[in-house]
């Protein structure tokens, strides 16, 4: 990357001094830290991306700072210069704008003391230093700029009472003190990324900076104009999309996080949804802590794939604003909802919340944002079109069109537990309005299952004049770790074109087993569904703040209506073929009895085929150690009808979280004598499918890098169809 300086023509006798202190990260990659500085991590190495010139340094946004031995004079001031790129705000605790905690882009402050160059969770930002004549504060005038690299200068001259502020050779604004005054400075080290009072949640620290970092210099003095003129700066912009990636190296060691399963680059994600296919191109928006791996602060990431195995990440679509300077109708997130598509553009609808009145600030609220974007990765919100009224809570729309008319169906927390909320577009007047209208005519409490809340719904067709109606119920006799177990539930019935009629009132768990839920769908070029849904953690907060990460999508699957017209049938979606590699194994007639047989190890991710020839029941230990001392078994039964897991040996880890055992009802009439076992294992997650038409997906953590072993058994001597596929990881 070529240099220029700005001022080069421009005739001085003030020679630029030399910098007190010069960090820059070209020999990171090389083990090498900058001289005189220490950069902090709880990965095996620093981050190292490209930078303004040269290398980078990347923050993981919640673990790594640097600091470094800075001597100021209080007298002759100084000037500090740095390039930055930051993928987003810094997170915050979801408090109201006087109560947040700022991040740092640079400070060496303690105890009201020193400096400090400083953004909030809404990029408001600014810097402040102490002096003699008080604290002096400079607030820049517009958010500081996303996902592009940035200079920011900052000249304090305390003979002339001055503080300047820069971005990009341009004068931000002045603050005035008092010539002459004497700057109140702090004797800790300058820190990089940290800010000198963190926000915590949990076990996280949830405010430190996610950013490329690179160029930085602090001159013993206030450098003039010319001399701010004369740094040096790139020739042509450098592109800080390829600074912002998440470097390979941060999780080469891990051997539980996912390979070909979709999931962001790093940090926290849950819900998918709004799973949309425009022109060749899906596009999955999900939740999202772009910081790190916990919750607070919700954003929209953006993934696209043209295949749904290999994902492109793409900058996330929404975050949280303010719409003055200290209130904004999604300011506490943007949670879940949906995505269409509709006259050329598409519309995102979303759960808005805040810290104004339930009602009058519509929190929460589901609000709108706009895209004309042909790649959906500009948005313009239009703000909220609902509030709750009517209801005690209310989260996640889901919209399907009619003719000309549009529905959208919104999980609701009714006074009799979970259900719904119906609306209905009618646009008769000069302004359109959603109306709530009767969805079913069965009452909810007649389908809920005990529920606070019904969570991410969701309303489709599938086929043959049968519909299928899914709901995510959760809190009140429902918990993640109980009975009932929070998992996806459905339907089926029929539509009128205004009112639902289930054929059964009692739901039908989606999966044999929980452990997957909130699935979002979108039609393939030939009309079939595809079904994306989160296979949650079950390990504690402490163990996804060491890994980085917490949360993965599931393999896409195939929505089909099953041979009864009553049950929904779920199979791997046919794209998943392109993951599989050379097969290890073909067998064609297996013999298997009681004794394990080992079919093979070494692989972090790979799919099994195996059909049975009989129905006795038959065992698989995945992720297996070859000492025994770790492995997750799978159980089915085909006589008794029934899939069960145990994890008692899965881990010598004691951070795995929920049931270690797990049991389901597998339904003969529905899905067909037991006979086709498919299994995907990828690092710490599984997905089963039994005779591609019914499924479950599960965490398991093995500890020992050696427990990638595979095992076969049966309870009597039978023979089995064996193919053993190693997966690749996606381009």
């Amino acid at each position: 990357m070529a240099f220029i300086c700005l001022g080069a023509r421009l005739a001085s006798a003030q020679p630029m001094p030399a910098p007190l202190l010069a960090l820059n990260f070209d020999r990171l990659a090389q083990g090498e830290l900058p001289v005189g500085a220490t950069i902090h991590t709880q990965f095996r190495a620093p981050d190292v991306v490209p930078g303004v010139i040269g290398s980078a340094w990347r923050t993981d946004g919640f673990s790594s700072y640097t600091q470094a031995a800075l001597p100021l004079d209080a007298h002759a001031g100084f000037t500090l210069s740095l390039w930055l790129a930051l993928e987003s705000f810094p997170s915050d605790r979801e408090v109201p704008v006087d109560e947040l905690s700022p991040s740092s882009i640079a400070q060496q402050s303690q105890d009201g003391k020193g400096f400090d160059l400083h953004v909030d969770a809404f990029g408001r930002w600014g810097f402040r230093i102490a002096t003699s004549a008080g604290m002096l504060e400079l607030l820049a005038p517009q958010r500081f700029p996303l996902r592009r690299w940035v200079q920011v200068i900052v000249s304090v001259d305390p003979q002339a009472g001055l503080v300047r502020l820069y971005q990009d050779g341009a004068l931000l604004g002045t603050a005035s003190g008092q010539p002459g005054m004497r700057l109140l400075l702090s004797a800790v080290p300058l820190t990089l990324a940290a800010p000198a009072i963190e926000a915590r949640i949990l076990d996280f620290i949830v405010n430190r900076l996610n950013a490329a970092y690179d160029e930085l210099a602090v001159y013993p003095s206030a450098l003039s104009v010319e001399q701010i003129r004369r740094l040096p700066v790139p020739a042509v912009a450098p592109d800080a999309e390829a600074s912002l990636v998440v470097p390979a190296t941060r999780f080469a060691g891990d051997t539980q996080r996912p390979r070909v399963h979709p999931m962001p680059p790093a940090n926290w994600t849950n819900e998918p949804h709004g799973l949309i296919r425009v022109g060749n191109a899906w596009h999955l928006f999900y939740q999202r802590t772009p910081n790190g791996p916990y919750k607070t602060l919700m954003h929209w990431g953006h993934m696209t794939s043209t295949d749904l195995v290999s994902w492109k990440h793409l900058p996330d679509a929404l975050w949280p604003e303010l719409q003055t300077e200290d209130s904004g109708f999604d300011m506490k997130g943007i949670w879940s909802g949906h995505v269409i598509e509709d006259g050329g553009k598409a519309f995102a609808f979303y759960t808005s919340v805040n810290h104004g009145d339930r009602l009058s600030a519509a929190n929460p609220g589901v609000a709108m944002a706009v895209s004309e974007d042909p790649q959906l990765r500009h948005w313009r919100k239009l703000g909220p079109v609902l509030n709750s009224q009517g209801l005690r809570d209310f989260r996640d729309p889901f919209l399907w069109k009619e003719g000309s008319t549009w529905h959208m169906l919104v999980g609701a927390a009714l006074e009799s537990g979970g259900g719904l909320q119906h609306y209905v577009l009618d646009r008769s007047q000069a302004r359109p309005q959603w109306k709530p209208l009767r969805f079913t005519d069965v009452a909810w409490r007649q389908l809920d299952n005990g529920s606070e809340i019904w969570e991410m719904p969701v309303f489709v067709p599938l086929g043959d004049g049968v519909w299928l109606l899914l709901a995510n119920p959760i809190g009140g006799k429902v918990s993640k770790y109980g009975e009932p177990a929070t998992r996806a539930v459905y339907w089926t019935g029929t539509w009128s074109g205004d009112l639902f009629t289930p054929f059964d009132r009692s739901p039908k768990p989606l999966d044999l087993l929980p452990g997957h839920l909130a699935p979002t769908v979108g039609r393939a070029a030939d009309g079939s569904l595809r079904a994306i849904g989160i296979v949650d953690e079950r390990r504690t907060p402490a163990a996804q703040l060491r890994a980085g990460w917490a949360h993965v999508f599931s393999l896409p699957r195939v929505w089909t209506l099953g041979p009864d017209r009553r049950t929904l049938g779920q199979a791997p979606a046919p794209e998943l073929r392109a993951l599989r590699d050379d097969p290890l194994r073909t067998d064609s007639a297996l013999a298997l009895d009681e004794h394990p047989q080992r079919l093979a190890s070494g692989m972090q991710a790979y799919e099994l085929q195996l059909d049975l020839s009989g129905t006795a029941p038959v065992t698989m230990d995945l992720m297996a150690s070859p000492d025994g001392g770790e492995f997750t078994r799978l159980r089915f039964d085909p006589e008794q009808g029934s899939v069960s897991v145990d994890k008692t040996h899965a881990s010598l880890s004691a951070e795995n979280e929920g049931p270690l055992r797990l049991q389901g009802h597998y339904d003969r009439a529905a899905f067909g004598v037991m006979r086709r076992l498919r299994v995907f294992v990828d690092g710490s997650v599984v997905d089963v499918f039994v005779n591609d038409a019914a499924a479950y997906s599960l965490r398991s953590y093995p500890t020992l890098p050696a427990s990638t072993g595979l095992r076969l058994s049966s309870d009597r001597p039978m023979t089995a169809q064996v193919q053993l596929w190693p997966l690749r990881p996606p381009p």
